[in-house]
C-alpha cells in the first residue's frame, strides 16, 4: 500500500489521486485495494457503482459505471489528510463551522441525517465545492469530495 499526499482538493481529488482516473490508474497511485464491493441504487442500467476499501490509508474510492468506471467519489475517514489545512476527521463540529465560516464557504447546507442505530448523524455540503461533511457525536467523522460539474449533468473533470 502506498502513501499519497493527504491535502483534500476541491473538485480535484486528493494529492496525486484525482477525480477521472480509472481503475487501473487509481491502483497505480494507492496499489492493491484491502477490500471492495459492487452495488446499485437502482435497477437502471448503468447504474452501478464499484467501492474500493483502503483502510491503512483512511479512505474509500468508488467508480460509476455511469461514468465510463472513472473515480467520482472519495471518501475520507483518518485524520491525517486536511481541508484548507484547517479541517480533519475528528475535529469538533463547532470548530469545522467556524473553519468553514472562515475560509467563506457560504453555501453550506444542513441535513439531519439520524435514525434509530445512529440518532447524532449529520450532513454538512457545499455543491459550489463537491464537498460533504459527516458529523457524529459533534465529531468530524467523514469527508467526501467528489468532482465538480459544468452543468446539472456535466463533470467537469480535472486535467
Amino acid at each position: 500500500m502506498k502513501q499519497i499526499f493527504k491535502k483534500i482538493k476541491t473538485g480535484i481529488g486528493v494529492g496525486e489521486l484525482k477525480f477521472g482516473v480509472s481503475k487501473d490508474q487509481a491502483k497505480k497511485i494507492l496499489g492493491e485495494p484491502d477490500d471492495f464491493e459492487k452495488y446499485s441504487y437502482s435497477n437502471t442500467e448503468k447504474d452501478l457503482t464499484e467501492i474500493w476499501y483502503y483502510k491503512d490509508l483512511g479512505l474509500n474510492i468508488s467508480f460509476d459505471e455511469e461514468e465510463d468506471w472513472r473515480l467520482c467519489l472519495i471518501t475520507i475517514e483518518s485524520k491525517t489528510y486536511l481541508f484548507e489545512n484547517k479541517i480533519f476527521i475528528g475535529q469538533n463540529k463547532n470548530e469545522t463551522l467556524s473553519e468553514l465560516k472562515n475560509l467563506k464557504i457560504i453555501d453550506i447546507e444542513y441535513e439531519d441525517m439520524s435514525t434509530l442505530e445512529n440518532p447524532t448523524h449529520e450532513l454538512y455540503s457545499s455543491d459550489s465545492l463537491g464537498i460533504n461533511f459527516w458529523f457524529d457525536n459533534n465529531k468530524l467523522s467523514e469527508i467526501q469530495v467528489s468532482p465538480l460539474f459544468k452543468d446539472n449533468e456535466t463533470i467537469n473533470w480535472p486535467e
